[in-house]
């Protein structure tokens, strides 16, 4: 296979989990070229369909319909079961709760921690849940070191500040896995009173200040019927689960891994659909794996530094990640335009040694990947120089 350079990938970029794994050795031309696919794909649309195993999938299905007949059978909840948007509570929500103002349920599942109703009872939560939890767990720490090996990193990079792999006694978890339910018919009903009717009567998407960002690592997203939108390079809101196959799942980077790369990975704007649910008695539901750093570490981008790359001023200090999940992010400071970056892929060592001398002369090197989707970082190009001493970095992909 020839050098691709430059290419523009028409739509979110699908690679096959299985592909994405990495390996001892020599990273495989198929590795390479997932890894490719996958930062093109963040570059352009800040997310990205990964196809996972067959097993998988099923149990993926399996855990939808659970989540479709927990909330369909779930009473009204009470005040009590609101969620309160307390940013000190990050890394202890469990159990059900709701958004009456985005007529949102979720059941989160958090390892550590035993949900219980405001009764003092144990609570039953949807199906298959630790499953799940193991299954997408698995899935996003692939995807962090196949970020990894695209910027140059070490492998495991990231391992620092994710939680432990088993958590240790009396530990609980940071990532968790969040089952939602948009727009379930009697729950729009009982909160008809508290949300004003927009476009006829008929709220197709949430409004502009409603837009979101994901303080995570990673998100994984599965739902049972089309209707999350990102953002793309160009600002153009793209839906990105339209066109999903039944082992395919979503994936989009958020702001923790923004700050952890010294703003090379840009973090997804993301808006979901809630109208268009006419005879629908369950709602939009999905599963959710939220990929989050430990409470107690702290963000800093010494890695990257350490990789040669430029780390900006308002990167330089590290950053626990518990003041980091409290503080606002406003998204004005994130993004600033700058122009659709380039790359090149070489299917082995002999296309690339064939193409170095010519690359040397030209004075220009292949790009050092450096992800970004809006925003003022992008696959930068590496400074010209002495192509055969830059050739570790480059020789990613």
């Amino acid at each position: 296979m020839g050098a691709m350079a430059g290419q523009i990938i028409p739509s979110l970029g699908r690679v096959r989990l299985a592909d994405l794994v990495a390996c001892e050795g020599l990273p495989s031309d198929s590795y390479k070229i997932s890894v490719t696919t996958l930062t093109q794909s963040l570059a352009q649309y800040s997310a990205a369909i990964v196809q996972l195993p067959s097993s998988d999938g099923a149990l993926l299905r399996s855990g939808l319909e659970s989540a479709r007949l927990f909330f369909h059978q779930h009473a009204y909840p009470s005040g009590e079961m609101v969620h309160t948007n307390d940013s000190r509570e990050w890394c202890k929500t469990s159990g059900y709760y709701t958004d009456p103002q985005l007529w949102l349920e979720t059941y989160d599942y958090r390892p550590g921690l035993t949900p219980t109703e405001p009764s003092g009872a144990m609570e039953f939560p949807p199906a298959g849940l630790p499953d799940i939890f193991a299954v997408l767990g698995k899935v996003a720490r692939d995807i962090l070191d196949a970020i990894s090996f695209s910027l140059n990193l070490r492998s495991f990079s990231f391992t620092e500040i994710l939680d432990n792999l088993p958590l240790r006694n009396r530990e609980i978890s940071s990532s968790v896995l969040s089952v939602c339910c948009h727009s379930r018919p009697s729950f729009q009903e009982a909160q008809h009173h508290s949300l004003a009717a927009q476009e006829d009567g008929q709220l197709v998407m949430f409004q502009d200040h409603e837009h979101q960002f994901d303080k995570t690592l990673f998100t994984i997203v599965k739902a049972d019927r089309a209707g999350l939108h990102v953002k793309d390079f160009n600002g153009r809101w793209i839906l990105a689960d339209g066109d999903l196959g039944p082992q395919d799942a979503v994936v989009y980077p958020g702001l923790a891994l923004y700050q952890a790369t010294a703003g090379y990975v840009n973090p997804a704007m993301y808006r979901t659909e809630i109208g268009n649910l006419q005879g629908n008695i369950y709602g939009r539901c999905s599963l959710a794996f939220k990929l989050m750093p430990r409470s107690m570490a702290s963000l800093s981008c010494s890695e990257m530094r350490a990789a040669g790359h430029g780390v900006e001023a308002q990167f330089q200090i590290p950053i626990p990640v518990d003041d980091f999940m409290q503080r606002s992010h406003p998204t004005d400071l994130l993004f600033t335009k700058s122009n659709l970056p380039t790359y090149t892929f070489h299917t082995g060592q002999d296309a690339f040694d064939e193409e170095e001398e010519e690359q040397c002369k030209d004075q220009a090197s292949a790009p050092i990947q450096k992800i970004a989707s809006r925003g003022s970082k992008g696959f930068k190009g590496a400074g010209s120089g002495d192509c055969r001493q830059e050739r570790h970095q480059t020789e990613i992909l």
